[in-house]
């Protein structure tokens, strides 16, 4: 069989392929390879870029949605009884309350010193520092005298990360360590007890509280338990702009799509009404789902009450201005990063999602 040796830029499948005796179906020969390849690259990329935005909202989705600040340090004795007004109002639908303060620190090893960051928390630690535990796991809330440790931290004074139970000493106080937790900074987690009220704190990690939370309800509690007024507070914005951020190229191809169902029966008023009725029905089953992924105060009480969508607005402006404008912890910073990383991902994804719908749209007019 004789194969002719033709050019393969700008030809179909079948223009590269000599006469053979099977026929070579109309379809297949349709087919440019360049363009092929290009949507399937653009495809390729866009699930990709789908996937690691997924898996960035649920690394966000692992910090508290609430979060306050104060600039200047309050007293453990002042922490100590802002958890007892918790306790004594639990009924209440109030919150539960995780304090810690981030310092310099300087941490003893069985072989080597160094200074490191260190995180003294009273509470869950997996609100302070959302972690993946290599070996052992994060002191508990009434562990006074347990640590965890980065692996960095380990190896830089172990030489490996083989080393719960070891003993630590961090500025000058022997501790324990429970756990070694997956991270590329010097840190260390150390827990104090509820009752100790020598430390001091500067940050604190809010769970439970009402269904919808609002800032009001954060600053009504601070005040209330004695707190005083925070310096920042943090919702959980952030983690729902970043979930819409992950929709936003899938939003633009079902739009792109669903406009090329209309013009294909746009000489067909009844096919249009049906698919209109068809696209409401699929919004309505899916609307609940959409709506549980947001915060409860993005959601109004009343549809109709015009005046909340302004306060709305304004809201996620104060949260937005609330993160540019905090002093960052280490903490933070990694929330950031994540939130960067999302950013980006998104402007590739939609920039993915645009170029599909470009392509669709030139082939349509060179038919």
């Amino acid at each position: 069989m004789a194969v002719a040796l033709i050019p393969f830029k700008n030809m179909s499948i079948a223009e590269t392929l000599s006469v053979t005796t099977t026929p070579i179906p109309q379809w297949f020969q349709r087919i440019n390879i360049k363009q092929f390849l290009m949507d399937a690259l653009l495809w390729c990329a866009l699930a990709v870029f789908v996937i690691l935005s997924v898996i960035n909202v649920n690394a966000l989705r692992a910090y508290p949605l609430t979060s306050i600040r104060y600039e200047t340090p309050f007293s453990g004795k002042i922490a100590y009884q802002a958890r007892q007004y918790s306790v004594e109002h639990i009924d209440d639908e109030t919150f539960w309350p995780t304090f810690w303060h981030e310092t310099q620190a300087s941490i003893e090893g069985e072989y080597s010193s160094t200074n490191a960051a260190c995180i003294l928390f009273s509470g869950d630690a997996t609100l302070v520092w959302p972690a993946q535990y290599l070996t052992g796991t994060a002191p508990g809330a009434t562990d006074g005298a347990g640590c965890a440790v980065s692996s960095s931290l380990a190896w830089e004074l172990w030489g490996g990360t083989d080393v719960v139970g070891k003993e630590v000493v961090i500025d000058d106080e022997a501790r324990t360590v429970r756990g070694v937790f997956k991270g590329d900074d010097l840190l260390a987690l150390v827990s104090v007890r509820d009752e100790d009220t020598t430390q001091s704190f500067t940050a604190v990690e809010l769970s439970g509280g009402p269904s919808s939370i609002t800032r009001s309800n954060v600053k009504s509690f601070a005040s209330a338990a004695g707190l005083g007024s925070p310096g920042n507070i943090l919702m959980g914005m952030p983690v729902s702009l970043a979930s819409a951020l992950t929709a936003l190229p899938l939003f633009i191809l079902a739009l792109y799509g669903f406009s090329l169902c209309i013009a294909r029966l746009r000489t067909r008023p009844a096919a249009i009404q049906g698919s209109l009725l068809l696209a409401l029905i699929v919004f309505a089953v899916f609307l609940p789902g959409l709506l549980d992924m947001l915060p409860g105060w993005m959601i109004p009480t009343r549809w109709s009450d015009f005046s909340f969508w302004g306060d709305l607005v304004s809201q996620i402006g104060n949260d937005l201005r609330e993160y540019l404008l905090l002093n960052p912890k280490l903490r933070d910073v990694q929330y950031k990063v994540l939130l960067l990383k999302q950013a980006g991902i998104a402007f590739l994804s939609v920039g993915c999602a645009l170029s599909i719908c470009f392509r669709w749209h030139s082939k349509r007019q060179r038919i």
